[in-house]
């Protein structure tokens, strides 16, 4: 296979790709035509971050708090579950109990 065909995509997959877009745009049309600002920002009060809660553990425990970051893992083991949190500061580790 030479350097040329190696990139081009098949004329299916662009026209899956031309509508995919298509779609998007009408999405986004309708959300304006409807007065709503798709790019609005939204708040989210954010009390706690993952390296606070790492370096002092004890003052937050039992405490209810919020943090805003990205699901890096996630791992359900029947009544249990942990999952990762990473966040700007770090990464941090949550635990999940089904009390039947």
């Amino acid at each position: 296979m030479n350097e040329e065909n190696k990139n081009v995509l098949p004329a299916e997959e662009v026209s899956d790709e031309n509508g995919i877009i298509a779609v998007r745009h009408q999405k986004l049309a309708d959300l304006k035509s409807e007065g709503k600002d798709p790019f609005a920002e939204v708040s989210y009060d954010v009390t706690a971050h993952a390296e606070d809660i790492f370096g002092d553990y004890a003052a937050y425990e039992e405490k209810e708090v919020s943090l805003a970051g990205r699901l890096m893992s996630k791992r359900v083991m029947g009544k249990a579950a942990f999952a990762h949190i990473q966040d700007g500061t770090g990464l941090i580790q949550l635990y999940f109990r089904i009390d039947a």
